[in-house]
């Protein structure tokens, strides 16, 4: 078993996927830990993978001075290996992304982003290849709409609660969210059925039955 939180990060990034990790959850009592379905990846072949950065947006209705700070704020302290994570309260109205902050993260080496409201600019994301996951594809801007007003804190998206430092897992399958102070265990027990489905699989890709293959790996 790896010793650090930081060590089964670097061991996972490479094969990290979102429906091992879901019954790593299960596994360790947390059933309700999965993000609303409505909520992709802009590129079907992203992953996302890291721990998260909050912010906390509310609505508004017409112009607001410095509506921006809070946001460029968050993106420019993002370090390597984080996701950003913006809550909306599930309005897709709310526009948080696009090409400029993926051009900004992915420099700072961010692993990605997800919001519950809307994101724009998808040619451009997906060429850049920076995982972006969003409940909504729209051209709006924020501006007019929603503005940011937390920063660093708690959110809640779907019923699932996000603390900083969670760690979010998102592929085409579906994203869940790992709490910080189980992190190290479910992720080393989602190695562990990574491990072993690769097993399996090459069992069952000798001519090996389904059931004689779940009484020996366990796995299905």
């Amino acid at each position: 078993m790896t010793d650090t939180f930081d060590d089964i990060i670097a061991a996972a990034r490479p094969v990290i996927a979102a429906a091992p990790v879901c019954d790593a959850l299960d596994e360790h009592g947390l059933h309700h830990q999965i993000l609303p379905p409505s909520i992709r990846p802009v590129d079907d072949g992203t992953v996302l993978f890291g721990p998260a950065r909050t912010g906390g947006y509310k609505v508004i209705s017409g112009f607001v001075e410095g509506i921006y700070d809070l946001e460029m704020a968050l993106v420019d302290d993002l370090k390597p290996g984080e996701v950003c994570v913006m809550a909306t309260g599930g309005n897709t109205d709310i526009g948080p992304w696009g090409e400029l902050l993926s051009t900004r993260a992915r420099h700072l080496e961010a692993a990605g982003f997800l919001t519950d409201g809307a994101a724009r600019d998808v040619v451009a994301i997906r060429a850049m290849g920076f995982p972006v996951f969003t409940a909504a594809l729209s051209p709006a801007d924020t501006q007019y709409r929603g503005m940011m007003v937390e920063k660093d804190v708690p959110i809640t998206i779907g019923g699932v609660s996000i603390a900083p430092g969670d760690v979010l897992v998102g592929d085409v399958d579906g994203v869940v969210v790992v709490p910080r102070a189980q992190a190290l265990a479910v992720l080393s027990t989602a190695m562990t059925k990574i491990t072993g489905e690769r097993r399996m699989r090459a069992d069952l890709e000798a001519g090996m039955s389904l059931a004689e293959a779940f009484r020996k790996h366990g796995l299905l």
